[in-house]
């Protein structure tokens, strides 16, 4: 049987689908009740999950395309067998609640595994372009930059893995390994052997090594330069 992943919402959340006794419930002009429900078979073991089609098309273009576009998956289904099924839940759960709540947050609060769980979470909201989630998550980033925790090197290594040259999470890692990691992490005896498994975070570490020499202020001034332009909403 196909496992169902239930995302938990607080006591005052309204499930999908249900409307106030005075309104329907009504999120960027979508009314719930009136909107279908698509199908997403997630990871290897197709976890399902259930949302509304008009929530996640206005938030993804990838998936407007995909079940507005005649494809195959216009009939409302749609199978994403290559991603992680417990990170793909965090998105169906920020296209209801515009929150982003890992479980490492609420177990271990600023732990390793939480740079990791957004790591990933960016990474896959950026993959289907849902571009304010990646702002929210870069927000949560500073949040913990300003609580001087450091993202370890596995989320670095994940992050160069899986995004471009450009990436802002990129220039995230970059900054914080250029301006606020201790010296001592340079020293390590391994580190050359780390560096050349990612040598573009290596030759992206030394051009911002170099700036900062020069006089270039801390990236970390200009926070809003870590945040991009969401693009304009289709059509109603």
């Amino acid at each position: 049987m196909t496992p169902t992943k239930r995302i938990k919402l607080e006591e005052d959340d309204e499930s999908p689908g249900t409307s106030s006794t005075t309104s329907p419930k009504k999120y960027d002009n979508i009314y719930f009740g009136d909107n279908p429900i698509v199908h997403l078979k997630v990871g290897a073991k197709a976890t399902l999950f259930y949302v509304h089609k008009g929530l996640i098309c206005d938030s993804s273009p990838v998936f407007r395309a995909a079940f507005t576009g005649g494809f195959i998956e216009s009939a409302g289904s749609m199978t994403l067998e290559e991603d992680d099924a417990d990170i793909f839940g965090h998105i169906i759960q920020w296209l209801y609640r515009r929150k982003v709540e890992t479980l490492s947050m609420i177990e271990e609060g600023l732990g390793h595994n939480y740079f990791n769980e957004l790591s990933q979470l960016y990474v896959l909201a950026d993959k289907y372009g849902i571009v304010a989630l990646k702002n929210d998550v870069m927000h949560l980033l500073f949040e913990a930059f300003e609580e001087s925790k450091c993202p370890q090197a596995v989320a670095v290594a994940y992050v160069y893995r899986n995004t471009v040259r450009g990436s802002q999470l990129r220039r995230f890692m970059v900054a914080y390994y250029v301006w606020h990691t201790n010296l001592d992490w340079y020293i390590q005896s391994n580190l050359l052997d780390w560096l050349e498994r990612n040598q573009e975070f290596g030759a992206e570490l030394v051009v911002a090594f170099a700036l900062r020499a020069k006089g270039d202020p801390s990236p970390f001034q200009d926070r809003p330069s870590f945040q991009e332009s969401c693009p304009d909403k289709p059509p109603s």
